[in-house]
């Protein structure tokens, strides 16, 4: 009796084990799944529009390091001459060692009248500054002396006043200097004195505004200068007042006045 009912519990535990069996078999676990993205082609990583991210930028027209500045008076290229009346006094020697300080050679003139040119070629860097190379040829003459002179370097041309006294925003306080030439001779059979060292000048102007002309405008002005010319054998001083005339070739905030 014991036996049967052993074998028959035996039985109903190997049938219940087939049939969880066959549910596992029957009914795999359920995976939720999502469609993977497909791989992007080549040409759609060539087309594919970056992502922009935009952060807010300075504001130019406050920034005082971005934004444009314009000139008020004086921009670009400047082409000018200041021709004047020039009075001057010269001295010296031979250019020759065997009578440099001998005084049987010496020359000295009176006070001569003549004619200083300048002739420049700059840049107006901002409202303050110009600069640029120069040519300065003056000569003079009297009954019994001539004088003739020529300096060439570079000349610095500086408006303090623009900001302090608008009025006087074109005044000019300007120097030159460079390498001269001069030669003083007596009319007649007598040595020059002559020499070639430095040149060197300082002076001031005030320029008006006179008409716009090919994208700039015209400036002119009167001017006081004092130049001179020294070396070892000879040397000259000269002061002359006379009429500048420049052409600036950039456009300023007054064109638009």
């Amino acid at each position: 009796m014991v036996a049967s009912v052993a074998f028959t519990a035996l039985l109903l535990a190997g049938s219940s084990s087939v049939a969880r069996a066959d549910d596992v078999a029957a009914d795999p676990p359920v995976v939720d799944s999502v469609p993977a993205a497909p791989a992007p082609t080549p040409e759609a990583a060539i087309t594919a529009e970056p992502v922009v991210r935009s952060t807010p930028g300075p504001d130019v027209a406050k920034d005082p390091v971005l934004r444009k500045v314009v000139a008020e008076r004086r921009a670009g290229i400047v082409i000018g001459v200041a021709p004047g009346i020039a009075f001057a006094g010269a001295s010296g020697y031979p250019n020759n060692a065997r009578l440099i300080g001998n005084p049987d050679f010496y020359s000295e003139s009176p006070l001569l009248v003549g004619a200083s040119t300048t002739y420049f070629l700059m840049g107006a860097l901002t409202d303050y500054v110009s600069f640029g190379p120069m040519v300065n040829i003056a000569t003079f003459e009297s009954e019994k002396w001539t004088s003739t002179g020529v300096g060439i370097g570079f000349r610095a041309e500086a408006f303090p006043l623009v900001r302090l006294v608008p009025a006087l925003g074109d005044l000019s306080i300007y120097g030159q200097g460079g390498v001269g030439s001069t030669e003083l001779q007596a009319k007649g059979p007598f040595p020059s004195a002559d020499g070639t060292s430095s040149f060197v000048g300082i002076g001031v102007h005030n320029e008006f505004r006179l008409f716009r002309f090919l994208g700039g405008h015209f400036s002119g002005g009167p001017y006081a200068e004092y130049d001179a010319i020294f070396s070892t054998a000879a040397e000259r001083h000269w002061a002359s007042i006379g009429f500048r005339v420049a052409w600036y070739g950039g456009t300023v905030a007054a064109d638009k006045r």
